[in-house]
């Protein structure tokens, strides 16, 4: 629905209102509170202030599949997509490329979990901090980089609904497509039993049905990893990531 000719009190724009609000959420909580789709919202904002952007931020992540993926297109892939000004697209393209530079600067580069490799080098150094958390679970964009991590500690039962929705809530408020469980075991190498790998089944077929994927689930002890996915135990779970030119790619090294 277009909104841009409706009113709000005071005769204002309903984008202003919106546009205000998002902003107070981002001074008051930070970058992290914001979907991606808002993230791109509040850069198109300097460039066009009177103009409601929240449906093209949408299509934007939509297109590209993460806010880096937005901001790493080119100029004529970012006009093709309805909505966008040759004036959003210069915006978007000058936003990325300062972003970039800012990085190499700095010496920054982005954590990629795209094989096993690199997320056992991204957990190693975390296990002594999450010592004998029952349940934690791992986020990334469609380019598999990390968007964040998150305890669901409380309830060690990991299977429950309540961790199970929770998990697909934050995947889809962040905007994940990647997930990753580590869970923590006694005896991590002895894997998991059929009770377990069932339970295991029903949560890649849930997250399945969002269009999520759970790429692997690592057991943990100390600085023990057992990896369910390289061990050949996962591949009854219904899931794409369970597809050949995935796997194959997760599991080199």
């Amino acid at each position: 629905m277009k909104i841009d000719g409706l009113k709000g009190r005071g005769g204002r724009p309903l984008w202003e209102g919106h546009r205000n609000r998002l902003r107070q959420r981002l001074e008051r909580e930070g970058w992290d509170a914001l979907k991606p789709y808002e993230m791109v919202e509040v850069v198109l904002c300097h460039a066009l202030p009177r103009q409601d952007l929240s449906a093209v931020s949408r299509l934007l992540v939509d297109r590209f599949g993460s806010v880096g993926g937005v901001f790493r297109a080119t100029r004529e892939a970012l006009l093709s997509v309805p909505g966008v000004t040759p004036g959003m697209a210069e915006w978007i393209n000058l936003t990325g490329a300062l972003v970039l530079a800012y990085r190499q600067m700095h010496n920054i580069s982005d954590i990629r979990l795209e094989c096993y490799r690199q997320v056992k080098c991204f957990l190693r150094p975390l296990l002594p901090e999450k010592q004998r958390t029952g349940l934690w679970v791992i986020y990334s964009d469609f380019d598999f980089n990390l968007i964040t991590i998150s305890d669901l500690q409380e309830n060690e039962m990991w299977w429950e609904a309540d961790n199970v929705r929770r998990v697909l809530m934050d995947a889809i408020g962040h905007d994940a497509r990647y997930i990753y469980m580590v869970l923590w075991k006694d005896r991590p190498a002895e894997g998991m039993d059929d009770t377990e790998l069932a339970r295991l089944d029903s949560i890649a077929s849930a997250l399945c049905a969002a269009e999520l994927d759970l790429v692997d689930c690592l057991l943990v002890n100390g600085d023990e990893l057992y990896s369910m996915r390289i061990h050949g135990r996962m591949n009854r779970i219904r899931a794409t990531a369970a597809g050949g030119s995935l796997r194959e790619k997760y599991a080199a090294e």
